[in-house]
């Protein structure tokens, strides 16, 4: 099939201009820090546990495998098309241009949301890093804005020097939590709760603890497994962010499906480890009541303030990459929008020296300092302690952002791996790929029940009784807003464009 790239993949660019030099080692990089295992294994698991309790490693299992048929999709996609647009074309080329539009908006919405969510959330570990280390109490916002300046030069250069500096912190902060980990695993199950310090724990001192793996034994239901698995796969959120290097990898037919599908078994393995450590820690049966109640997840149960500092400085650093891998990623998906002329074209335009989507940049950056500055200055401190679980201090603002800001991104992004799998299915029975339709099938039914664990809080109290914030609440209504105008957009670029509504999906590398 013809396309409109006209250099070979193994050439030194492609017609966009990006500049062929990223390898397998890269594109995993990328893929790992927007995932960021050490983030989220260290904080984010308490998520599934509300549910799913001491058998919250059983959850990630079966988490890592419905992430995989996502994974598989777009690796599959991945394998005969090489594009910047990533989800954007895929959903295009499997499933139409409307479906395939409003698939390129919502990811970009949601990776702009995300991307600031985790960057203020790295103004938060970090500052709490320095409250633990000090006892002070600083801004949050100052972390933040070094960060930011960081996330911006690193961004704007070459890529490879991004990728390569992520690939470092990923390693050094996933094996100091894997430390750790089996520092807790080896200490055993504490004799009293870690949370109120006086009731009894079943076999303290247990370190081998198959019940984990087995809701009965682990005193939750099904029910609660199930539910727990849709969290778990938020913790994969990211995994097909190498796709967009694609236009800049040397050999991406191979590197990027291996690099997708590799970053979901590795992410799966460390939170295998890192949740069972989490639920040893609290002890397995006792974890059903304690663990919901500790956002610091591992941090709660480390053996002293030295670990738990160690496991702040890691989440500090993994938020920090990661939202530099969501600022690579979506700053590639606006260009390739704007490459085609669906979104304004000046978006599609890479820096004549760097190759960089310099612009695109540019506006991520902006979008992420406008959110804060609104969300904040529409929000009164009472509603920001609230739902920054109570907390009043110099760290408030920053937990605010990053749980406000990352509910609104995730159900946006498991509604576009809904789109992916319905695109997949299409694609594998127009092609006569049995393969490629199972995986597809099976992708949509996990983004289905993703988007529904990424809502579930908007509708059920987080406990018995207790009042849903508003912050909370608005969160399905955000996300129907950003459809409809998704929608809306799609509908006029049809109806009033209609040379570049034909060309959407076009500009692409066959390999």
């Amino acid at each position: 099939m013809a396309t409109d790239a006209a250099p070979t993949p193994g050439g030194p660019s492609t017609a966009a201009g990006f500049h062929r030099t990223l390898g397998m080692r890269d594109v995993i990089a990328q893929s790992l820090s927007v995932i960021a295992p050490a983030m989220s294994g260290a904080f984010l698991t308490y998520l599934a546990s509300t549910k799913a309790g001491g058998a919250t490693p059983l959850a990630y299992l079966l988490g890592t495998l419905a992430m995989l048929a996502v994974g598989g999709t777009v690796a599959m996609f991945a394998r005969s098309m090489s594009s910047a647009g990533s989800m954007y074309t895929y959903i295009t080329r499997g499933a139409g241009k409307t479906l395939g539009f409003l698939g390129g908006w919502c990811y970009a919405v949601a990776f702009l949301v995300l991307g600031g969510a985790v960057l203020w959330g790295f103004g938060f570990f970090t500052a709490s890093l320095v409250a633990l280390l000090t006892g002070a109490d600083p801004a949050w916002y100052w972390f933040s804005a070094a960060g930011l300046v960081v996330i911006a030069l690193m961004s704007l250069f070459d890529i490879r020097a991004s990728t390569r500096t992520q690939l470092a912190i990923l390693l050094v902060t996933m094996v100091a939590l894997l430390v750790v980990a089996v520092a807790v695993i080896s200490i055993g199950s504490p004799a009293v709760s870690v949370i109120d310090g006086t009731t009894p724990v079943e076999d303290p001192g247990r370190s081998f603890d198959l019940s984990a793996f087995w809701p009965s034994a682990a005193g939750v239901p099904w029910g609660g497994i199930l539910f727990g698995l849709s969290f778990a796969m938020l913790s994969f959120t990211g995994a097909e962010a190498s796709a967009v290097l694609s236009e800049e990898t040397r050999d991406p037919r191979r590197a990027i499906p291996r690099a997708i599908v590799g970053s979901i078994v590795v992410a799966g393995l460390f939170y295998l480890v890192i949740t069972y450590a989490t639920a040893i820690g609290f002890g397995v049966r006792q974890a059903a009541s304690d663990w919901p109640a500790s956002v610091a997840g591992l941090a709660a149960v480390a053996p002293n303030d030295a670990v738990a500092a160690v496991v702040l400085a890691c989440a500090a650093l993994a938020s920090l990459f990661c939202a530099l891998g969501v600022h690579i990623a979506v700053s590639r998906v606006l260009f390739a929008m704007g490459r085609e002329g669906v979104l304004p074209k000046w978006l599609g335009v890479l820096h004549p020296r760097w190759g960089t989507p310099w612009r695109a940049i540019a506006l991520d950056i902006v979008v992420w300092v406008l959110l804060a500055v609104v969300s904040l200055a529409v929000t009164s401190r009472e509603s920001q302690v609230a739902l920054a679980g109570g907390v009043d201090s110099g760290l408030t603002g920053g937990v605010f952002l990053f749980t406000f800001l990352a509910g609104v991104g995730t159900p946006l992004v498991m509604g576009v791996y809904l789109m992916l799998g319905i695109a997949g299915t299409v694609e594998g029975r127009r092609t006569g790929r049995t393969g490629f339709t199972a995986t597809g099938v099976v992708a949509a039914l996990v983004g289905a029940l993703a988007v529904f664990g990424g809502l579930y809080y908007s509708f059920a109290p987080a406990a018995p009784g207790a009042e849903i914030p508003l912050q909370v609440a608005i969160v399905p209504w955000i996300c129907l807003v950003v459809a409809v105008v998704g929608l809306l957009v799609a509908a006029w670029t049809r109806s009033a464009r209609r040379q570049v509504w034909a060309d959407m999906g076009r500009i692409f590398d066959e390999i």
